[in-house]
């Protein structure tokens, strides 16, 4: 009996211990079999998933795949009952956003419910180790300070350290141009993608570029953390761009020199709430060290320049003024020229003869490095006496007003000749003797230079594979010497642009004048779509696929006239042996439309072509009118061009602001004009942009404008939409929702908007008398409007049956072809006379 309540007071408190584990606040719990078999709390706060989904998963599905290779066995002996116990140190795992976390696990195998299962405890370690990371990093900097001797050398470490070893995704540096206040970037590392060419950054803050992380740490010297940039408001300029990087949280780190803002650290986390208060301390140690290191370097720029040692150095060094005169040179520049310091200086530099190789000759020396305030690096200049010098060059500033050059020159003569003899090992193709890819790339873009037109062939022997298979390498490798020689004399006067690019694919390059017209091209082309190699007495037979692209037509390099040249080549596969194709072929109606799109924007800016239709809508109670949507049209020559046919290009295009300008001019006419409201309709592109709305505001406040949106607008931004539409309900104007139920908004978000029109979109109202889930849905927005305030109107009303069903529900105005289809403005003035006020 002892023993029996002994042994019950133990299960007791064993089951106490293990309710304390499962219930702690910060250790995981879970067990698994095949799936997942249950996970405590804590696991599923770390994890973001909800039981009923881990139950769907294997254990290994929450691991990133470098952990899984080595795991994978080890959760095949747990399940066959082996019984081992694992802790590991810093296990990986992902929550249900992609992101990762570190832990601390331990790991056994236990009996559940009659079966083998492994049973997991696991604590969240990685704040502690991303602060391990951090600090591992600083060590890295504080030791780039001490080795670095310019400040490009300081940046490009600092981003790359940022990159690699505390895993961020993207780190940049960017210095302000005060004369645009844009933040212009210099330097970056990590996931870019062509970033720059997207966004712009600005200094100030009366601009919503100015007010991200960024630009208010350069403005306002303090670190700036932007902890989600998926929510932030502040981010929104550049949200878009960002998420498709996987930018997730980001902060700015301000770098100021002699008290003046002088550059700032962009660094982007691919994980929300990465830079935290923790790490803010860190980030202020890391931007005193920068400061401390720029601070430095200017230091010892200027030490080199007052330095004995420079004089005795072996390389060639030289000081010039803002006037590009010789201020100092050393030992080497003098025995180099046979002349003394006391006869160069004050001299120009065209005294040592030098020629820049890397620049047009119609420039001088000085002009190029006086077109930016920027170092130079790897510049190439020959002297008189044929010796080339790799220099660099460096700008100084003394003080704010007095500027120095100097000039740091290695003799790189004898290396200059080994890379000669360099470069045509490595641009030459080893087994045929032609140009390889890197080989005809250089020559290809240095014609592109000189030339107008001109075309790339790229040529694939068609299931090469079965040659080397069949008749072996030996024989393949003499078929494709072979092929490259016949290859290349079809085009005598291009041999030198003929090139082996891969292992059965040729390419060559030819200018207009080598092939006149396409019929002659493809007269030439047709020589080797099939043939036939005599090898040892054995006849091969072999064919070819062909693709070609043009240019300039469709592309400006070597790279762009490549792809499209191999996506051509891709449809000639497609088709069969013994095919080609050209790129134009697939891509022209496209380009076609595009061009016609842009021509008759551009012809309806220019000639005044654009035109508003307007459609009536009318109060439901007694169909009174009640207001005009204004619909844009083009009229050319007669016809009307609806817009469906150009308003989707038209909102991407470069004309939008033109139009904008016309819009806001004619619609300001009509409001003069009518005695009853003009509501107008703007992209999501215009609502998204400050200028727009403050000259929409400017130009319509206190007028009878209604200002209508789609849902999509909104939704995209609702904390920017919200404080866009308050500024405008100030003014006085009116704003409706267009095509509501069509987005994904919910009926929940119109309590935050200030909203005073819903317009139901008449896929709603065109079967509401025959479908009853139509017609239940417009009578719970209606419903709902009605209890916020908001009024309704229904489009697309045609029949007598629509109309008595939308009196029923509710709505407060009816529009559509039942009453009126948008009319011309002539039209409209006959049709409703009392409407006009002030004549035009």
């Amino acid at each position: 009996m002892e023993i029996y309540e002994l042994q019950t007071k133990e299960c007791a408190h064993l089951k106490d211990i293990a309710e304390a584990i499962l219930d702690a606040p910060s250790v995981g719990v879970l067990i698994y079999q095949e799936n997942i078999a249950y996970a405590n709390k804590f696991f599923l706060e770390l994890t973001g998933y909800y039981l009923e989904e881990l139950n769907r998963m294997s254990i290994l599905d929450i691991f990133p795949t470098e952990e899984k290779e080595y795991l994978k066995s080890i959760v095949e002996r747990r399940l066959r009952g082996e019984r081992f116990t694992r802790v590991y140190n810093e296990l990986k795992i992902l929550r249900k956003t992609g992101e990762i976390r570190y832990t601390l696990t331990f790991a056994n195998t236990i009996t559940y419910q009659g079966k083998p299962a492994g049973f997991v405890v696991l604590i969240d370690i990685t704040r502690q180790k991303r602060l391990e990371n951090i600090v591992l990093m600083l060590r890295e900097v504080n030791q780039t300070i001490t080795s670095s001797l310019t400040e490009e050398e300081v940046f490009e470490k600092i981003c790359k350290n940022l990159v690699e070893k505390i895993g961020l995704r993207f780190v940049w540096v960017g210095f302000p141009d005060w004369e645009t206040l844009l933040i212009k970037p210099m330097y970056y590392y990590g996931y870019e993608a062509g970033l720059f060419e997207k966004i712009r950054v600005s200094v100030s803050g009366d601009v919503p570029e100015g007010r991200g992380a960024l630009g208010t740490a350069l403005r306002e010297n303090r670190i700036v953390i932007i902890s989600d940039i998926r929510t932030d408001p502040r981010f929104y300029p550049w949200r878009e761009e960002a998420l498709k990087r996987q930018y997730l949280s980001v902060a700015g780190i301000p770098i100021y020199k002699d008290g003046n803002p002088y550059c700032v650290l962009g660094l982007y986390a691919k994980e929300p709430n990465f830079f935290t208060d923790e790490t803010l301390g860190l980030l202020e140690e890391l931007r005193g060290d920068i400061e401390f290191a720029l601070k430095r370097i200017e230091e010892i720029k200027n030490n080199v320049i007052i330095s004995q040692a420079l004089i005795k150095s072996p390389a060639a060094i030289i000081v010039l003024d803002e006037r590009g005169r010789i201020t100092f040179c050393n030992e080497t520049v003098s025995k180099s020229c046979g002349l003394s310091f006391e006869e160069l200086y004050g001299k120009s530099l065209e005294i040592l003869g030098l020629q820049g190789l890397d620049y047009d000759f119609n420039q001088t020396f000085f002009q190029v490095i006086s077109q930016e305030d920027k170092e130079f690096s790897d510049i190439l200049f020959c002297t008189k006496n044929n010796i080339y010098l790799q220099t660099k060059i460096y700008p100084l500033r003394i003080s704010e007003k007095e500027r120095r050059y100097l000039l740091i020159g290695r003799d790189v003569s004898t290396e200059r000749e080994l890379i000669y003899k360099l470069e045509k090992v490595t641009t030459e193709d080893l087994l045929t003797g032609l140009l390889n890819l890197d080989g005809l790339e250089k020559r290809v873009n240095k014609i592109l230079e000189r030339v107008d037109e001109g075309c790339l062939i790229v040529l694939d022997i068609f299931n090469f594979v079965y040659v080397n298979q069949t008749y072996g390498f030996e024989t393949g490798n003499r078929i494709l010497k072979e092929l490259g020689n016949f290859f290349k004399s079809l085009f005598q006067k291009s041999n030198q642009l003929t090139a082996r690019i891969g292992s059965d694919e040729f390419a060559c390059f030819l200018e207009k004048k080598e092939y006149h017209n396409i019929q002659g091209l493809i007269e030439k082309l047709s020589l080797i779509k099939e043939m036939v190699f005599n090898i040892d007495g054995q006849e091969i037979a072999l064919s070819t696929n062909i693709g070609i692209s043009f240019y300039p037509q469709d592309g400006g390099n070597f790279r762009d006239l490549l792809e499209k040249a191999s996506l051509a080549l891709s449809e000639a596969k497609k088709v069969g042996a013994g095919e080609f194709r050209f790129f134009a072929q697939f891509m022209e109606l496209k380009a076609q439309e595009i061009i016609s799109l842009d021509y008759l924007l551009e012809k309806a800016l220019k000639e005044n072509l654009f035109v508003f239709y307007y459609q009536p809508y009318f109060k439901v109670e007694d169909l009174s009118l009640a207001g005009l949507e204004a619909l844009v049209r083009i009229k050319v020559d007669g016809t009307v061009y609806n817009p469906s046919q150009f308003i989707d290009y038209l909102e991407r295009s470069r004309f939008l602001p033109k139009f904008e300008e016309w819009m806001f001019e004619e619609i300001s006419k009509k409001t003069e004009r009518f005695r009853v409201p003009i509501s107008v309709n703007i992209s999501a592109r215009s609502f998204n942009r400050e200028d727009f709305i403050e000259r929409f505001l400017s130009r319509f406040q206190h007028k009878e404008v209604r200002l209508e949106i789609t849902e999509r607008v909104f939704i995209e931004n609702i904390l920017y939409a919200k404080e866009i539409l308050k500024r405008i309900k100030e003014k006085n104007i009116k704003v409706m929702i267009d095509d509501f139920g069509t987005g994904y908004c919910a009926l929940s978000c119109l309590r935050f908007l200030p909203i005073d029109v819903i317009k139901i979109d008449m896929s709603f109202i065109k079967d509401i008398i025959k479908n009853k889930k139509d017609k239940d849905l417009v009578e719970v927005i209606v419903l709902l409007a009605q209890k916020l305030g908001i009024e309704t109107l229904a489009e697309g009303v045609e029949t007598q049956g629509q109309l008595d069903i939308i009196k029923q529900i509710g709505c407060t105005y009816v529009q559509g072809f039942l009453f009126d289809k948008p009319l011309p403005e002539e039209e409209l003035l006959v049709k409703y006379p009392f409407i006009a006020g002030v004549a035009e």
